[in-house]
């Protein structure tokens, strides 16, 4: 035999196998390499992502820090940021980040509005309608109830409050309350039937404190008195005043200026003051008789002594049909504010009145109807914007068993919405108090 020419058969097929495991080993590496490059990526990715989301969270809290602080701001400054125009801006860091924020202000409600960045990274949040409240939620407030009645026939469309007790009359369903009704005192009164005869809307609540009487400067050397502000921007009148509504204007008699029906326009905030006058033997309180009309436009009327109102004063634009109208009427006196005997009956009055008795300790600081106990009886008397007064006054007389008028007027008193944070011009706000609402975070 031939054994020179002879093949090994297995050296061809261990050479065939050896390619082929080293070309899955390479196919294995190719597709492990490009697994690790994958979960790289993907890792990364998720890290970058969790950092971003981390940094969003991050600069919501320091956005948040800034509008806290600037809402802080408002609180501490009203006095210096209501008397400025334009826009506040501060900014500070916090941690890794920094805010800024502005402040901004509509008429007396104002706006922050906060940006905070992190490793580039913003968000911004803003706190809208940051305002000072005033008395304008109360249809009626008094600090003394005076033992006065609630009676049928009477509708109050606001907040009804009294510091002393409350006294109600049930005969013939007895008063109509449309909002909540609060009394600092622990009891209630009730004639003519029971509580439960009464339409209290929102219900009654007892021991419940709603602020004291507003401390009103009236005429101070401060610059934020109410007298100094008329001085700078708008009219101060000496001694007896008549003063008639007539759109944007009005029409005063005051005999120390010797003007019979002069005709003086008012701005879009616009203040009035009548001062008791240092000179001269006649007309020197400082009394406004209000003979009526329209008013077009944002006005406030203020007295040192009393203020009598004879005639109706309505706005040239209902707030009651148009939610828009921008007419206000303020009347403010240090005595007491009266209807007088020549009003006509049912009355109409679109104010918000405040009578704050500041002027001695015998004033008590009311609103009432001069001779409301005697004659026929007198229609309705409507108030649009609310009464706040420091010793509640009489408007007229009833029947206890019938609930019936007898004198006088009945009464159908109403807050206007507007003027919860957009008052008639200096109209006082409650001391220490600022509420804040709606918060929103920007896009």
């Amino acid at each position: 035999m031939r054994k020179g020419n002879t093949m090994n058969p297995n050296t061809h097929s261990y050479r065939n196998d050896e390619g082929s495991v080293l070309l899955g080993v390479m196919g294995f590496l190719f597709l492990a390499t490009g697994l690790v490059a994958t979960i790289l990526l993907v890792g990364s990715s998720h890290r970058k992502v969790a950092e971003e989301q981390f940094d969003m969270e991050r600069a919501m809290d320091v956005a948040e820090a800034g509008m806290e602080r600037g809402a802080r701001y408002v609180q501490s400054n009203l006095v210096a940021l209501s008397g400025s125009s334009g826009i506040t801006t501060n900014s500070g860091n916090l941690g890794a980040g920094a805010y800024v924020y502005i402040i901004s202000r509509s008429n007396s409600v104002y706006t922050v509005s906060s940006v905070g960045t992190v490793n580039s990274v913003s968000r911004t949040v803003t706190l809208k309608r940051i305002y000072q409240p005033t008395y304008a939620e109360f249809a009626l407030w008094s600090s003394n109830n005076a033992a006065l009645y609630f009676k049928s026939g009477e509708e109050f469309n606001g907040h009804v409050h009294a510091d002393t007790e409350l006294y109600f009359n049930a005969a013939s369903g007895g008063p109509v309350f449309h909002k909540e009704v609060t009394s600092n005192y622990g009891t209630y009164s009730i004639t003519g039937g029971n509580i439960n005869d009464i339409e209290l809307d929102m219900g009654l609540t007892l021991n419940s404190f709603q602020g004291s009487m507003a401390d009103v400067d009236f005429n101070s050397s401060d610059s934020s008195s109410l007298k100094s502000v008329a001085q700078t921007s708008g009219l101060v009148l000496d001694g007896t005043s008549t003063i008639t509504f007539n759109g944007t204007q009005v029409k005063i008699t005051n005999s120390r200026k010797s003007w019979s029906n002069h005709s003086y326009t008012f701005g879009s905030n616009a203040i009035i003051y009548v001062e008791n006058a240092t000179s001269g033997s006649s007309d020197k309180s400082g009394i406004a008789y209000l003979q009526g009309g329209t008013v077009d436009g944002r006005l406030s009327v203020v007295t040192e002594s009393d203020t009598y109102v004879r005639g109706n004063i309505t706005y040239n634009s209902d707030p009651q049909s148009n939610p828009n109208s921008d007419d206000a009427l303020g009347l403010i006196s240090r005595d007491d504010v009266w209807v007088d005997t020549s009003a006509p009956n049912n009355l109409t009055i679109d104010a918000a009145i405040m009578a704050t008795g500041a002027s001695s300790p015998t004033d008590d600081g009311s609103f009432g109807v001069i001779n409301y106990d005697s004659g026929n009886p007198r229609g309705t008397l409507n108030v649009y914007g609310g009464i706040v007064q420091q010793t509640r006054g009489a408007v007229g007389t009833f029947n206890s068993r019938s609930g019936s008028l007898q004198t006088g007027y009945d009464k159908n008193y109403s807050y206007d919405a507007r003027f919860i944070d957009n008052p008639p011009p200096y109209y006082p706000v409650i001391a220490n108090k600022v509420v804040f609402s709606q918060w929103q975070e920007s896009k």
